[in-house]
C-alpha cells in the first residue's frame, strides 16, 4: 500500500535540483509500481492519497473524521494503466490531512482489499514531509502499531531531513536511516518525528530520505525466483551414497523475456513471430529441408551436421565421484560454466547430513578437491565438476564448479612483452605502482561524514545494460509517442570512474607521462604501397633488403625476420589482407577463390569489426583492382556494383566518397582492360550517387541556371 501526500505542505523544495517534495514523491510512487511490474508481477499494490480536495474512503463513511483522504487505486496487480493515471491525473492541492489519519485509513484499506486473497506479507509505504500538526494519543499509536504487526505488515516511511551513511550498501526497504538532528525544523515536524520513531520501532520498519529513495528506486531488482534444488545422489565408490540437493549459488542474471503483446493499453494484440532468411543482405526463400544447425565462431558461420553425432546414453541423473586431488592442481583456467552451485544434504536425510559433514571436514583438513561426473538429467551429456569443501554460515557444504575437458582447453602463446630494447626502467615501474595505488577502489566513495565504501562492489552494483533496457521499456510504455531519452546520470555512474579516483590519480598520471616517452609511428603511405605492389608484380626476390617482407603475410622488422617468427598464409586474413592476396596469387591459387576471400575480408573489416578498418582496406581494394585488370575485370565490376549499394545503404557514404571516389577504385572500363565490357562513360557515371543523378536529370530537363549567379544573389551582390 502506497500512501502519498499531495497536500499543501508537499510543495516545499528539496534536493539539489530544488524540486518540490510532491514531484519527487510522485516519482518514487511511480518507480515502486514499475519495480513491481518488472520484478514482482504477482504482487498487488494499492494507492491512497491524502491532502486531496475531495474525500473518498470507507472509514470516513463508516465512522467519519477522516477528511481529505482518497482511496485512489484499489489493491490489484501492478499495470501500466495505473502508472499513466498516476503521472497525468494526480496533482498537488491546497488542502491538508494528517499523516496519522492517512495511515489508519491505509491499514483499513489494505485489510479490506486483501480479503479473500492469500499473501505472505504486507508493506505500507508512507511518503510525506510530515509538516502538518497531528494530535496523537499513546493508545491510538499503540493500536495502529499492533494492527500493522498482527497482519504481518511492515511500515516504510520516506521523508526529507534523513541521513544515510555512505558505507550503507543495502537496497531500499532493507536498511533504515536516521533523522537529521542538525536541520532546521518546525515544532510540528519535531513532534511528528517522535511519533514516527515509535511506530517504526514497534513495526520494525525503515526510514528513508526522499532523495536517496528516488535514486535507489530507479534501479530495478532482478525478478524474485524461488530457489529450486537439483536433487540427486552423490556416490563415492560402490558403498558410499549421499542424498544431496544442489542450489544455484551464482548464476547469470537474465533480462526481460520476449514480449507477448504489442501494446500496453486496451488495444493490445498478440505478437506474431516471423522468421526471414537473408543471403548476402537479400531476402531469400529457403526450404526447411535445406536448413542445418550451425554455430557462430566470431563472425564465421560453422555448419554442423547432427547426423554425425554418436548415440551415447549416459544413464540416470547422478553425481559420481571420480577421485580426489590436491586443491593446487585445479587452476582457475580449468573452470568453465555459467555459475556455481552449493551442495548440501537433502532436507530430512539425517544420515546423509552426517556423512556430508564428515566428508567436508576431512577434505578441508587434507586440502583436497573432489572431481565428479555430473549427469543433470537421464541420458544427457555428462560434465566434469569440481566439488570444493567450504563452510557457509558454519554449515558444511560443497561448492560445485564445472570443469572443462582436455580437448576444450585452448593454450594461446603470445610473444614476450619484455624485450631487451623496451624493458621498463625502475623509475617506470615505480610510476605504474603509484598509479595503481592511487586508483584503489576500496575507498573510492565517501561522504561528508568521512565514511567510505568500495566502488563497483559485486553485491551492490547493477548491470547497466539490463537497467537501461528496463528503463527504456518503462519509458516507452508510459510515453509511446515520445523519443527515447539518453542514459540517465545514475546509470552513467555505474560505468564512469569515480570522481575521487580521477582527482587522486592525476599526479600519478602526470608522472607516467613524463617517464614514458611516446613516439609516433607513421603508417605506410599510398606511394610506399604502390612501390611494394610494383615489386611484387615484377617478381623481385623474396629476400630483398627491404625493411618489410610479404612472405609472412605480416609487416615485420629486420630483427624478427627469422623463419620461426613467420606464419603460413593459407587464406586471405583480416590482419594483412593485401599482402595475403598477392602472396596467394603468386603461389598459383585460383583468382576466383582468392578474390572471394578478399571480398569477405573487406566486408568483415567494414561492417562487422569493432575496430576502424584503417588503410588495410584501401590497400586491399587497390591490389584487387590492379590484379583484376590483368586477370579479368568481370568479377571485380560485378562485386563493385553490389559493394556500392551496400555502402550507401549502411551509412558508409564517407567511405564511398573518400576511398572509392577519391582513390578512383570504381569499375574497370575498357580503356584500362581490353577484357572489360564497361565503357568510359559508364565508369564515370558509376561514381555518381542516386541523389546526384536525380539532381543532374532535373537540371538537364529545366532551364539552365548559373550556380555563380545563385551564390551572388544569396550574398546580396546580385
Amino acid at each position: 500500500m502506497i500512501i502519498l501526500d499531495v497536500g499543501r505542505s508537499s510543495a516545499i523544495a528539496t534536493g539539489k535540483e530544488k524540486q518540490t517534495f510532491f514531484e519527487k514523491a510522485k516519482t518514487c510512487a511511480s518507480l515502486i509500481v514499475q519495480r513491481l511490474i518488472f520484478s514482482s508481477p504477482n504482487d498487488q499494490v494499492g494507492i491512497l492519497l491524502f491532502g486531496t480536495e475531495e474525500t473518498n474512503n470507507q472509514l470516513n463513511v463508516d465512522s467519519g473524521g477522516y477528511e481529505n483522504i482518497t482511496e485512489a487505486f484499489e489493491v490489484k496487480p501492478p499495470n501500466w494503466q495505473t502508472l499513466r493515471i498516476l503521472q497525468t491525473q494526480v496533482a498537488q492541492t491546497n488542502s491538508e490531512a494528517s499523516w496519522f489519519d492517512a495511515l489508519i485509513v491505509g491499514v483499513n484499506f489494505l485489510r479490506n482489499g486483501s480479503l479473500g486473497k492469500k499473501f505472505t506479507g504486507y508493506s505500507i509505504i508512507l511518503i510525506s514531509p510530515l509538516l502538518m500538526r497531528t494530535d496523537i494519543d499513546e493508545s491510538q499509536l499503540e493500536s495502529v502499531s499492533d494492527s500493522i504487526s498482527n497482519m504481518l505488515g511492515v511500515l516504510h516511511i520516506i521523508t526529507n531531513n534523513v541521513l544515510h551513511p555512505a558505507a550503507s550498501v543495502a537496497s531500499i526497504f532493507t536498511t533504515s536511516g536516521s533523522f537529521d538532528g542538525q536541520a532546521n525544523k518546525t515544532e510540528p515536524r519535531v513532534q511528528n518525528e517522535r511519533w514516527v520513531k515509535n511506530v517504526l520501532d514497534a513495526t520494525e520498519g525503515t526510514l528513508s530520505n526522499i532523495n536517496w529513495a528516488e535514486r535507489m528506486l530507479s534501479f530495478f531488482d532482478p525478478k524474485a525466483v524461488r530457489p529450486t534444488p537439483w536433487n540427486s545422489t552423490l556416490s563415492i565408490g560402490t558403498k558410499v551414497k549421499l542424498s544431496i540437493s544442489a542450489y544455484v549459488m551464482i548464476g547469470e542474471q537474465k533480462g526481460l523475456g520476449s514480449f507477448k503483446i504489442d501494446s500496453v493499453d486496451e488495444s493490445a494484440s498478440k505478437v506474431e513471430m516471423r522468421t526471414q532468411y537473408f543471403l548476402n543482405d537479400k531476402p531469400a526463400e529457403i526450404s526447411m529441408q535445406d536448413i542445418i544447425m550451425g554455430y557462430m565462431y566470431g563472425s564465421t558461420v560453422v555448419p554442423y551436421d547432427n547426423t554425425i553425432d554418436i548415440e551415447y546414453r549416459s544413464g540416470d541423473a547422478r553425481l559420481a565421484c571420480l577421485g580426489f586431488t590436491a586443491a593446487s592442481n585445479v587452476l582457475e583456467e580449468y573452470l568453465c560454466g555459467k555459475g556455481a552451485h552449493v551442495v548440501v544434504a537433502k532436507k530430512g536425510c539425517t544420515a546423509s547430513n552426517q556423512k556430508l559433514c564428515a566428508l567436508v571436514q576431512a577434505m578441508h583438513e587434507m586440502n583436497v578437491i573432489m572431481i565428479a561426473t555430473k549427469v543433470y538429467r537421464k541420458d544427457t551429456r555428462p560434465r566434469l565438476n569440481a566439488l570444493i569443501p567450504t563452510y557457509k554460515r558454519d554449515v558444511p557444504c560443497l561448492v560445485m564448479l564445472e570443469l572443462l575437458f582436455k580437448d576444450e582447453m585452448c593454450s594461446l602463446k603470445f610473444p614476450s612483452l619484455l624485450k631487451s630494447k623496451n624493458k621498463p626502467t625502475n623509475e617506470q615501474y615505480d610510476a605504474i605502482d603509484k598509479l595503481i595505488d592511487s586508483m584503489n577502489l576500496m575507498d573510492a566513495i565517501d561522504d561528508s561524514n568521512g565514511e567510505y565504501r568500495e566502488a563497483y562492489a559485486l553485491n551492490s552494483t547493477f548491470n547497466p545494460t539490463l537497467q537501461h533496457v528496463q528503463r527504456t521499456v518503462a519509458y516507452r510504455a508510459l510515453n509511446p509517442k515520445q523519443p527515447l531519452p539518453e542514459a540517465s546520470s545514475t546509470l552513467q555512474e555505474l560505468i564512469d570512474v569515480p570522481a575521487k579516483l580521477v582527482e587522486r590519480s592525476k599526479p600519478a598520471l602526470e608522472e607516467v607521462k613524463k617517464v614514458f616517452d611516446l613516439k609516433e609511428i607513421k603508417q605506410s603511405s599510398r606511394a610506399d604501397w604502390l612501390q611494394r605492389m610494383a615489386k611484387i608484380k615484377a617478381g623481385d626476390d623474396m629476400n630483398s633488403s627491404s625493411s618489410t617482407t610479404i612472405d609472412s603475410g605480416v609487416l615485420m622488422d629486420e630483427n624478427d625476420s627469422d623463419d620461426t617468427s613467420r606464419r603460413m598464409v593459407v587464406s586471405v586474413g583480416t590482419v594483412t589482407p593485401a599482402e595475403d592476396f598477392a602472396l596467394l596469387l603468386r603461389r598459383g591459387e585460383k583468382f576466383a577463390t582468392v578474390a572471394t576471400q578478399l571480398q569477405n575480408v573487406v566486408f568483415e573489416l567494414l561492417f562487422t569489426s569493432m575496430r576502424p578498418p584503417g588503410d588495410k582496406v584501401i590497400a586491399a581494394l587497390m591490389v584487387y583492382r590492379s590484379e583484376a585488370q590483368m586477370l579479368g575485370p568481370y568479377r571485380y565490376n560485378e562485386w563493385m556494383e553490389e559493394f556500392k549499394t551496400m555502402l550507401l545503404s549502411r551509412q558508409k557514404a564517407d567511405f564511398w566518397e573518400k576511398v572509392i571516389v577519391g582513390q578512383k577504385l570504381g569499375l574497370i572500363d575498357s580503356r584500362e582492360s581490353e577484357m572489360s565490357t564497361v565503357s568510359v562513360e559508364q565508369s564515370a557515371d558509376f561514381y555518381k550517387t542516386p541523389t546526384e543523378k536525380k539532381i543532374a536529370n532535373e537540371s538537364a530537363s529545366g532551364d539552365y541556371i548559373d550556380p555563380d549567379s545563385l551564390f551572388d544573389e544569396l550574398n546580396g551582390t546580385f
